[in-house]
C-alpha cells in the first residue's frame, strides 16, 4: 500500500471520530514513518513497510476506540514546548497557556512558586523554562503524573530547577515553606457532568477532571489553605471552569485575598482568576 492509500484509507476509518480525519491519519502515519507531515506528503507515492503498516492499522483502532491522538503518538505541544503525555496524565490544553502567560507576567526575581496538581509537568516546566530566575515546587498525588513531570522537566533541561514532590495537595511540603506564587489547574468538572464529557476526554484520568459534587472542592480547599503556604503579598492563580467565577471569587474574598483579576480566553470564557493575599 502507498502511502497515499494509507492515508485515504485512514480518513475513511476516522470518519464521525475526529473533526479532521485525513489530518489525524497524516500524523498518525507520519508517527509511524518516523517522519513530519511535510515529507509524509514529499514520500507520498512511496510503499508503506508492512510492519508500518500494522502498526499504523494499529492505532486507527485504538483511535476509534476514543483514545485521544495525544496518548497514541505520547506528545501534546504546550507553550511552544514539546510534552511527552501518556494516560496518567491530563492533556495540557491550549486554555492553560493563558494561567501561564499570567503568572509569567507576575512573577519575580527570585520567587518561589507552588505548581498544585502539576500533571504532565506543563505549568511548572513552562514556567521554569520562561523565567529561569526562580524555584518552583510541584506536587500531585499521582506517584505516576510526577514520574512524567519529571521526565519532562528533564527533557526541557529545567529539572534542577523544580522539586517534584508527590503529595495531596499542600500535605507533604517541606516544614516552614512559604510561596510567592501558588498556581494550580485543579480538577473541576461535576462529578454528575463527566458521563456527559465527550468520549475522549473521558479516557483521560478521573482524577483530574473530578471537582466534586459542585466541581469547586479543590478550589475551595486550597483557597482555605493556601495562607499558611504564603508569603505577605503572594498571589494565587487558577484556571477556572465555565461559570465558576463567581464562587470563586467569592472564596477568595472570604479566604482574605485582594486584587482580584479575571482573564478571559480568546472565547471570551472567563479562565483565569488572579488574585493577592492581603496580610
Amino acid at each position: 500500500m502507498k502511502v497515499y492509500e494509507a492515508i485515504n484509507l485512514g480518513a475513511k476509518e476516522l470518519k464521525n471520530i475526529c473533526e479532521n480525519p485525513k489530518l489525524e491519519a497524516e500524523l498518525l502515519l507520519a508517527y509511524c514513518l518516523g517522519v513530519d507531515r511535510i515529507n509524509l506528503i514529499i514520500k507520498r507515492e512511496d510503499e508503506v513497510e508492512e510492519g508500518e503498516l500494522a502498526k499504523f492499522l494499529g492505532l486507527l483502532n485504538m483511535r476509534k476506540s476514543h483514545i485521544p491522538y495525544q496518548y497514541l503518538v505520547k506528545k501534546q505541544h504546550f507553550m511552544g514546548l514539546e510534552f511527552f503525555v501518556d494516560e496518567n496524565v491530563l492533556i495540557p490544553r491550549p486554555e492553560t497557556e493563558i494561567l501561564v502567560e499570567e503568572v509569567l507576567k507576575r512573577v519575580e526575581r527570585g520567587n518561589v512558586i507552588l505548581d498544585i496538581g502539576t500533571g504532565s509537568g506543563a505549568i511548572a516546566v513552562s514556567i521554569s523554562k520562561y523565567f529561569a530566575d526562580c524555584t518552583v515546587y510541584a506536587v500531585d498525588i499521582s506517584k505516576k503524573a510526577i514520574e512524567v513531570a519529571k521526565y519532562n522537566a528533564e527533557k526541557q533541561g529545567v529539572l534542577d530547577r523544580i522539586f517534584f514532590i508527590e503529595s495531596d495537595l499542600f500535605r507533604n511540603l517541606p516544614p516552614n515553606l512559604k510561596f510567592d506564587f501558588i498556581v494550580s489547574n485543579p480538577p473541576y468538572i461535576k462529578r454528575n457532568e463527566i458521563e456527559l464529557l465527550q468520549e475522549e476526554v473521558k479516557k483521560e484520568p478521573i482524577v483530574a477532571l473530578d471537582g466534586g459534587e459542585d466541581g469547586l472542592f479543590f478550589y475551595k480547599k486550597i483557597i482555605k489553605e493556601a495562607p499558611f503556604y504564603m508569603k505577605s503579598g503572594g498571589k494565587i492563580g487558577f484556571e477556572i471552569g465555565y461559570g465558576q467565577k463567581g464562587e470563586i471569587t467569592n472564596f477568595l474574598e472570604k479566604g482574605g485575598f485582594k486584587d482580584i483579576k479575571i482573564i478571559k480566553d480568546l472565547a471570551g470564557i472567563d479562565r483565569v482568576i488572579i488574585a493577592k493575599y492581603k496580610l
